[in-house]
């Protein structure tokens, strides 16, 4: 039997109880704080079925909102939702602070032709073969005469071409030209991919990146080949959290870090 379902009978009980009496100020509490406890705990169910719905969806702020709204509906459950609150608030600063490590590039597509089909190579080898003239031996004549009947074309008279044949034509034609390659759509193609910090310049690189959700500082500092990348992302609900190579760190670590290589990699600011 649910806690819900055991509230409904204790109300039941005390209307029955106190049928017919007027119901004096201490049941009259009691029957507010029963009923104020079934609203609660149905608001609990409908607010963990929302934010767990969210949470399985990828739709991560929304569960962490429901998440945290969810703990004025139970108490005794408090430390359990906080702890997902903060969970989801460490994934999500880890998702935005590697999203601005990426980069939109345009990378060349290989255009595929599609090679033809034997029943397509057949068809071309006929319409070639249907082009190349039949050679003849001729034997040479002195008369003019003879020589002009040979340059004038013979009269053919044409005949219809029955109706089953033309169709066929058309077949073919209308095949020969699906046959055709395609020419490909686009020659490039938007991408995403890692940044290379080779190009930083020896030294702090400092930038803030305003996302939708977050802001990020990231601090690049490039020492020959070594980069150590420093990260702060901030949630616009609030609540800061601290990267250093990818690596959760605390906030007093994180800024002594930087602090040191601040001021061994002074800016013209400063």
């Amino acid at each position: 039997m649910t806690r819900a379902l055991t509230l409904v009978l204790v109300l039941f009980c005390l209307a029955g109880a106190t049928q017919g009496q007027e119901l004096n100020k201490k049941l009259q509490r009691e029957k507010a704080e029963i009923e104020a406890q079934i609203e609660r705990e149905r608001k609990y169910e409908e607010t963990m079925e929302k934010a767990d719905g969210a949470f399985k969806a990828k739709e991560y702020v929304t569960a962490r909102m429901a998440y945290e709204e969810a703990i004025q509906y139970n108490a005794e459950k408090e430390q359990w939702l906080q702890s997902k609150v903060n969970d989801l608030d460490i994934l999500m600063a880890r998702r935005a602070a590697r999203s601005v490590d990426s980069i939109i590039v345009e990378v060349p597509l290989l255009g595929a032709t599609a090679l033809p089909s034997s029943e397509s190579k057949g068809i071309q080898e006929r319409q070639v073969d249907a082009t190349i003239p039949e050679v003849v031996e001729v034997e040479e004549v002195d008369s003019a005469e003879a020589i002009a009947e040979t340059l004038t074309p013979p009269q053919v008279e044409v005949e219809e071409v029955p109706k089953e044949a033309a169709t066929a034509i058309q077949s073919v034609s209308a095949r020969d030209v699906e046959l055709k390659p395609k020419a490909p759509a686009s020659k490039t193609e938007k991408t995403k991919v890692k940044e290379d910090f080779s190009s930083f310049e020896n030294g702090v690189t400092e930038e803030t990146f305003t996302l939708q959700k977050s802001e990020v500082v990231r601090i690049v500092v490039k020492e020959g080949i070594d980069v150590i990348i420093f990260k702060k992302v901030k949630h616009k609900w609030g609540g800061e959290f601290f990267f250093m190579d990818d690596r959760d760190v605390t906030r007093r670590y994180w800024e002594e870090q930087v602090s040191m290589y601040r001021q061994k990699y002074p800016s013209e600011d400063d």
